[in-house]
């Protein structure tokens, strides 16, 4: 009885997500809003080899410590969780070893919007690594949630020549915008 009605449950409300996403992806693809539709070319092919070495390095870091704290979170671990939260923050690319003339090569051949989405990847790790602090796991699924929406956006806007699966794909503009971003783009 109990497994039955959990299982109806669960897929009512799974028909419900299905239909409601459904008809969002269709929604924003209807009306261009996706990161995908403000596409660049790759970025990697404009980085100097040690900048793409930086970054490879940095983002091989970032899904460890990710996948550490998917399993922390599931057993309540809020101290691995702020720790792995705060080594991501930590990582940020502009932060690391740059010189003067890597920034400017960085960022003359990376998107500003590039910039922008990693950044505010760095800012949801710090957010995330205060949630675990505050033991709040409601806070850490949902940023981590935002985490993950942000990794998606850059990969299918900016490493499609990596990650094939995403190139074109139908993904809405919001996930790779801070809250600030999201209101300025509201009222312009």
């Amino acid at each position: 009885m109990f497994f039955f009605s959990m299982s109806t449950r669960y897929e009512a409300s799974s028909c419900r997500r299905k239909r409601f996403a459904a008809s969002t992806v269709g929604v924003l693809a209807g009306l261009g809003l996706s990161a995908a539709s403000a596409v660049a070319e790759p970025v990697r092919q404009d980085l100097p080899p040690k900048l793409q070495g930086l970054l490879k390095q940095e983002m091989i870091q970032i899904e460890k410590a990710m996948q550490e704290i998917y399993s922390a979170m599931l057993k309540g671990q809020h101290a691995v969780v702020a720790e792995k939260g705060q080594s991501i923050h930590d990582s940020f690319i502009l932060e690391q070893s740059l010189t003067d003339e890597d920034r400017r090569d960085l960022k003359a051949a990376v998107p500003q919007e590039f910039l922008h989405m990693d950044a505010y990847l760095h800012e949801l790790s710090a957010s995330l690594a205060e949630a675990a602090h505050a033991e709040d796991a409601a806070r850490q699924v949902e940023t981590f949630g935002r985490m993950t929406e942000a990794c998606v956006a850059c990969h299918s806007a900016y490493v499609t020549d990596r990650f094939e699966g995403l190139e074109g794909a139908v993904i809405p503009a919001e996930w790779g915008m801070s809250m600030k971003e999201r209101e300025d783009n509201t009222e312009g």
